[in-house]
């Protein structure tokens, strides 16, 4: 399974990156959303994880703009904001589902196992 985590905290991008590796995924990382929307629509990811508040693009945009150009893999976003105001966010972007920060790693690979076993 591939991966593109899409976060503009260096040092949680690369514990993404370390936990997902070491699970077996290939994955790719980005620190801001317009990078994620350029590598998203040429790669063939099977999951996008993203957080809400980025550079350039922020989380939310980047799923409609990924959803509008038919991309109909999961994405799950992050974000540390309060709790009820991302839920509407994310359900307007059609993202798959949403983690708050911080969340432990188990969770996460909990969530994709779960979710890549429903396709």
């Amino acid at each position: 399974m591939k991966i593109l985590v899409v976060e503009d905290n260096l040092d949680f991008a690369e514990a993404l990156f370390e936990c997902l590796t070491f699970e077996g995924y290939i994955v790719d990382v980005v620190t801001n959303g317009a990078a994620a929307l350029e590598r998203a629509v040429i790669t063939d990811y099977d999951l996008v994880l993203s957080d809400i508040e980025l550079p350039q693009l922020d989380g939310i945009s980047l799923c409609k703009k990924l959803r509008y150009h038919g991309y109909h893999l999961p994405i799950f976003l992050m974000t540390g904001l309060e709790r009820d105001l991302p839920i509407i966010s994310t359900n307007e972007a059609k993202a798959n589902g949403y983690f708050f920060k911080p969340f432990s790693f188990q969770e996460l690979l909990d969530r994709i196992q779960s979710h890549s076993l429903c396709r």
